[in-house]
């Protein structure tokens, strides 16, 4: 039995929050279902709402973790801003904040991520033709108005782009980061299987952060409940008044 599955039963017998039998067989397969080796990097994205439609789309196509730099535009919490937009699916990803574009990437590339940019620049591959088989992955983004940094486009190992028969030779971050991660997961699927698996130990750390913010968001629904539930009580008590 798993170490998630251990911190499961001990939480039946406390006072915890405790999923049913059907939600921890939800989120288990949604554990087991997320890919190895393949993640974003989202640079100074400044719409809240583009980051939540991009966590969407990597739920979807099972990416775990999001990093975002947080450089020439103001922080958010993704977890927080822009849920309306991911259908509240970034409660369920993890999210690594960068300060800076050449301190992120230079970290990336050292873990072994080989870094693939996402421009509009002809000379680039097109994406539908790149062999994206990399045993770890690293999808650049940059945001709505500038793109990626020079600095990204410097450390990138690789440049692909989307090509468009359109008269608009752009598309929204988010719409571009949907295709681009769907080629990927496409290739993986077809060409390289093997890459899709996490190892059993990456599985059951992500069963158990799943476990983890099940126990945080039921504390804090309830938290918000009791809120609503006192104010109804003290608005009836001013309009009895």
């Amino acid at each position: 039995m798993s170490y998630p599955a251990l911190r499961w039963l001990r939480a039946r017998s406390s006072n915890e929050a405790m999923p049913t039998d059907k939600r921890v067989n939800k989120l288990k397969s949604v554990a087991e279902a997320r890919q190895a080796g393949f993640t974003v990097v989202i640079e100074d994205v400044f719409d809240p709402h583009n980051l939540g439609a991009i966590s969407r789309s990597c739920d979807a196509f099972g990416i775990q973790q999001i990093n975002v730099i947080f450089e020439t535009h103001p922080e958010f919490d993704p977890k927080e801003v822009g849920k309306n937009s991911s259908t509240a699916t970034n409660k369920w990803l993890d999210y690594r904040i960068h300060h800076g574009a050449e301190e992120a990437l230079r970290a990336l590339k050292r873990e072994g991520w080989q870094l693939v940019a996402a421009v509009l620049d002809p000379a680039a591959e097109s994406i539908f033709e790149a062999d994206l088989c990399a045993p770890r992955l690293a999808l650049l983004f940059g945001n709505e108005k500038t793109g990626l940094s020079s600095t990204a486009l410097k450390l990138a190992d690789r440049k692909v782009m989307i090509p468009m028969r359109g008269i608009a030779q752009s598309m929204n971050v988010s719409v571009s980061a949907a295709i681009c991660i769907y080629e990927v997961t496409r290739q993986r699927m077809a060409r390289c299987p093997q890459l899709l698996s996490m190892a059993p130990e990456q599985v059951a750390q992500t069963l158990d952060y799943f476990l983890d913010m099940h126990e945080h968001l039921g504390r804090r629904n309830k938290k918000r409940r009791k809120e609503r539930a006192k104010e109804r009580l003290e608005q009836s008590g001013n309009e009895e008044g």
